[in-house]
């Protein structure tokens, strides 16, 4: 029993790692966080880039590209072009051709941009509840979320990289370039759970891979 109560105080710290694990890039080189990325001033070329539906499990496709698109957009590397809302967007321009609007107010039609950049994801893991718990940790439990990324050039088709990013629960310093307090349309059943932790991970190491790739 002496020697019980000895080794507990050892084996606590390794057991309290149990759960915790940060989001990785299978594949892709080393770069920048995505803290340092934003602390420096950029006046660089930004590539204009457009993000896909994703696909794949959990139906949370759109809802994980929402979260990438407006991610890129804060890195300040990027132009990200709107692509989930361009029927929309020509719709207007095409209603305010009607005699009905002040010719004035009207947005110039054949302004649209096109995108250098695309950006195709597929969601290969999405798991609420991906390890079990721990007998003397009880709860200590994980979400799970790997999505595979493809960069495409859109002028020659060509896929420019493609790479694997994991995201899981339990590790702070998450959501620095997802600033919303909310997650999008698809994701809110999610909110405040360990789930959310690992979607926010696997966007930040999604961003980084993207914003440091050299095209």
């Amino acid at each position: 029993m002496a020697l019980r109560h000895t080794l507990f105080p050892l084996l606590l710290p390794a057991l309290l790692l149990v759960g915790c694990s940060s989001a990785t890039v299978i594949s892709g080189g080393d770069g920048p966080t995505i803290r340092e990325a934003q602390a420096e001033p950029y006046n660089g070329n930004k590539p204009r880039i457009a993000v896909q539906p994703f696909t794949g499990k959990g139906g949370a496709g759109k809802g994980v590209a929402d979260m990438l698109t407006d991610s890129l957009f804060n890195t300040n590397r990027f132009i990200v072009l709107e692509r989930e809302q361009i029927d929309a967007v020509i719709a207007e321009q095409e209603l305010a051709e009607s005699s009905h609007f002040r010719k004035e107010s009207v947005a110039p039609q054949g302004q649209l941009e096109g995108a250098e950049l695309l950006i195709k994801g597929t969601i290969t893991q999405f798991e609420p509840e991906c390890r079990g718990g721990s007998l003397l940790l009880i709860g200590a439990k994980q979400a799970c979320i790997a999505i595979t990324l493809r960069i495409i050039d859109v002028a020659t088709g060509r896929i420019v990289n493609s790479t694997t990013v994991e995201g899981t629960s339990g590790t702070s310093g998450i959501g620095l370039v997802f600033t919303k307090s909310t997650l999008p349309i698809g994701l809110g059943a999610w909110s405040k759970t360990p789930m959310e932790e690992a979607l926010r991970q696997c966007i930040e190491k999604a961003v980084n891979h993207i914003t440091t790739t050299k095209f």
